[in-house]
């Protein structure tokens, strides 16, 4: 009885033996498995330190750099030529058709329009005297080509990318009494170069209907005009660059954004001055990576390094 009793007793203790070695051998596992998840974590820590740890690019900058207004938005700006209009228009109906035009461009368009008094201060300078001339004589009642060539010429020398002529004229088409109606004739002209017109347009703006007309436009003018922004920082000899636009003004991790040099060309006007203005060649591209709300990362391409400076533009089509 005392001989069985010791064999249990055994048995007993190499069960525990083989359990105590099976749970340190589990225990071993479950760490080794943590230290690898916290050696993979801080691989990826490191990789997003590495970033910010890359030397800070310094040197030359370009000739032209963007000014804090500029800086401030990632609108392109917009010019408008002082709008026409046909007789019998009261105020009330030129102002509210002009209003719904440029709210359009500005919300579903990314565009930024300037102030009326810098178009009117430019037009009575000497170099568009006769640009002014021909606005009060044809009320753009067609594009003609000579005048539309001269409105790009402002454009250039407000140093905006786009110009706007447009019409405003009663419209043949009936409503109810307490309605209205215009009928609109707008061009968009890239003054950029290449030059070309951008968007051609003209229809019949209906109060009553202002709703489902606005959505119409937006859709045709939303996602046609790039947002535009500025390198303001590169690291890593330009391998990396930070740009200032970002998710709020809806780019997206992976998107090309084109980058751009400003140079300043002299251009004969239409009285035989010279026009200064800003043009912009193309110098490379980038894809974004790091989107952030108002700010983004891209990298650059190697065989464009060399060229990009703090300060191109960029757009993000």
């Amino acid at each position: 009885m005392r001989d069985l009793t010791n064999q249990i007793i055994i048995v007993i203790e190499k069960l525990f033996d083989y359990s105590t070695v099976q749970h340190c051998m589990v225990k071993k596992f479950l760490l080794g498995a943590v230290f690898l998840l916290l050696l993979s974590a801080a691989g990826c820590g490191e990789k997003q330190i590495m970033l910010m740890n890359a030397p800070l690019d310094t040197g030359d900058k370009v000739p032209y750099p963007p000014s804090e207004e500029e800086l401030l938005t990632s609108k392109s700006f917009v010019a408008f030529l002082p709008v026409q209009y046909a007789e019998n228009l009261s105020r009330y109906h030129k102002a509210l058709s002009v209003s719904f035009v440029q709210s359009v461009l500005e919300e579903y368009g990314d565009l930024k329009i300037i102030d009326d008094i810098r178009v009117n201060r430019a037009l009575n300078r000497s170099e568009f005297t006769k640009l002014n001339a021909d606005l009060k004589r044809s009320k753009l009642r067609r594009f003609e080509d000579e005048l539309v060539k001269q409105a790009e010429l402002l454009g250039k020398w407000l140093r905006v990318r786009y110009i706007v002529l447009m019409r405003v004229q009663p419209s043949p088409e009936k409503v109810d009494s307490n309605d209205w109606s215009t009928y609109i004739r707008f061009r968009i002209i890239r003054v950029e170069d290449p030059v070309k017109n951008e968007l051609n347009h003209e229809f019949t703006f209906i109060f009553s209907e202002s709703n489902d007309i606005w959505e119409e436009l937006g859709s045709l003018v939303r996602g046609r005009f790039p947002l535009s922004g500025f390198i303001i920082e590169s690291r890593a000899n330009r391998a990396y660059v930070r740009i200032n636009i970002g998710r709020k003004n809806r780019i997206k991790d992976e998107q090309e954004c084109k980058i751009f040099r400003r140079v300043r060309k002299n251009i004969k006007g239409s009285n035989g001055g010279t026009i200064s203005s800003y043009e912009v060649d193309r110098i490379g591209q980038l894809q974004l990576f790091r989107v952030q709300e108002d700010f983004s990362w891209g990298k650059v391409p190697s065989k464009f390094r060399e060229v990009i400076r703090q300060g191109d533009a960029v757009r993000c089509y």
